[in-house]
């Protein structure tokens, strides 16, 4: 995995975490990192090792490859976010995660 595949894949964690209602130390714990190191890598200062990316994709039953970047998503969001203002993004996103996790 690229440098900027190894940042996307700690964003990805936070979001995989994030949707099932996991608590950061959990994850950590399973992960067998700390709690800050997780922060760390959650938003993108520290890259995940490939034996944190393989954990994590075990904890949250996915495949290690849905960690790469999916350049057509980004590319659409980068559009996106040219066209709107980013408050107004962040506020649906925020919106609609709230939605999801009640």
């Amino acid at each position: 995995m690229s440098k900027k595949q190894l940042n996307f894949s700690g964003y990805k964690i936070k979001g995989l975490r994030l949707t099932k209602q996991l608590s950061p130390i959990d994850v950590a714990k399973e992960l067998d990192i700390t709690p800050t190191y997780l922060s760390l890598i959650e938003n993108g200062k520290k890259k995940p090792s490939m034996k944190v990316i393989t954990k994590a994709a075990k904890l949250f039953n996915i495949e290690e490859d849905s960690f790469i970047d999916n350049n057509d998503l980004i590319d659409e969001l980068k559009a996106l976010t040219e066209e709107k203002d980013l408050a107004d993004i962040i506020h649906a996103f925020e919106s609609i995660m709230h939605g999801k996790l009640k």
